[in-house]
């Protein structure tokens, strides 16, 4: 029965083309007739494909690229495709559809990059989609498939995706706001957090990224954050290369070779030490994972200084981020949550042993530490 429907599909769309002119099936030889100019053959052919498309009930998921000149859908596949579908890409004025590849059935969405230039085919996987991004010229496929909870969001200049993502271990649930930048091997979190969930809805022309943060009991926060503010002390930044640090900080440091042991670090670390400085890069990565500053000179991106007070010190970060809860219970006040899912730490001039410590409007910094919660040994 399934075959048959499938043959009656094909068979309507062979007629729709017909009436309106053109040929989408193999081998067809009804050419449409040349237009007064090619403007018009765009929008009319354009036109005609749309007809015949929409006039196949075995064609669903009809995508417009943004600058209207090719389209992209989904067909149901026949017997042979053992439950699988087939996606189709059909550019304005050819003659017939181009295969893309088969689908699953359970296909989400399919959406286009602003430029035109890329597609995204989002199929079902558990809760979320697995991403496939495409080229559409050549319709070479990208190795990195992103993992998403929505179909991701591009960026206005179509080099980057951003999404929310969710991961589960050890029976705690992590969410990500995470970007990919085509090309790259692999994605970048934004924001990161436990019991957390991250839905991107828009990515705007002055580069902000428009999203919605809900904790695990549904409550939501629409925020928005840009993807150019990365957090630094005295100009070094997580994931910044040994040559970055040294543009940065100079190159008289001290060097600690790995000891063999981790620690709380996701790998083997070599230890920079200045003069009130120290910075941890990774064996492997190659890439800052922590710096601490106890400098006079010390300085974060938004301009708070070693000895400000903390009464300026939160001026300057509350109205941009929260001081999270510790897994181990009660507020971390003086640490906040940056971009990059990282965590930048304040201490003052307060009594070392008070817990929890009390910081007064008057208190002094008199450190700061930039590294990621996990590396705390508290992750939030």
């Amino acid at each position: 029965m399934r075959k048959l429907s499938i043959t009656l599909g094909a068979l309507l769309l062979s007629m729709a083309l017909m009436v309106t002119g053109c040929s989408t099936l193999p081998g067809s030889n009804n050419e449409p007739k040349p237009p007064e100019s090619t403007n018009n053959l765009q929008e009319a052919t354009k036109d005609k494909i749309d007809s015949a498309l929409v006039a196949n009930k075995d064609i669903f998921k009809i995508t417009w690229s943004p600058d209207n000149t090719q389209v992209l859908y989904i067909q149901t596949g026949n017997a042979e495709k053992k439950g699988l579908d087939e996606a189709y890409l059909w550019q304005v004025g050819e003659e017939k559809a181009q295969f893309v590849r088969d689908v699953q059935p359970t296909t989400r969405s399919l959406s286009w990059s602003p430029d035109s230039n890329y597609f995204i085919i989002s199929e079902k996987l558990g809760d979320g989609s697995i991403n496939s991004i495409i080229n559409a010229e050549t319709l070479n496929e990208g190795a990195f498939k992103p993992k998403s909870m929505q179909t991701p969001v591009w960026s206005s200049d179509s080099k980057a995706i951003a999404y929310g993502s969710e991961f589960h271990g050890y029976g705690d649930i992590w969410g990500s706001l995470e970007i990919y930048t085509l090309g790259e091997e692999e994605s970048e979190y934004f924001w990161r957090a436990q019991d957390t969930y991250y839905k991107v809805e828009s990515w705007d022309q002055e580069g902000n990224i428009n999203y919605t943060e809900e904790d695990i009991l549904g409550k939501e926060t629409k925020k928005k954050s840009t993807q150019t503010i990365r957090p630094s002390i005295s100009g070094v930044h997580l994931g910044d290369t040994r040559e970055q640090v040294i543009a940065a900080l100079g190159k008289n440091y001290k060097e600690t070779a790995p000891s063999g042991e981790t620690g709380h670090f996701p790998e083997q670390v070599y230890r920079w030490d200045y003069d009130g400085y120290k910075v941890f890069i990774g064996e492997k990565s190659g890439e800052v994972l922590e710096i601490t500053a106890s400098s006079p000179e010390a300085i974060t991106n938004l301009g708070v200084k070693m000895g400000d007070s903390a009464d300026k010190l939160f001026a300057a970060y509350r109205s941009n981020y929260i001081e999270p809860e510790s897994i181990h219970g009660g507020t971390l006040y003086g640490i906040f949550k940056v971009e990059g899912a990282a965590a930048l730490a304040f201490n003052f001039d307060t009594d070392p042993a008070q817990y929890p410590r009390e910081i007064k409007p008057n208190n002094k910094v008199t450190g700061m530490t930039l590294t990621y919660p996990e590396i705390m040994d508290d992750s939030f």
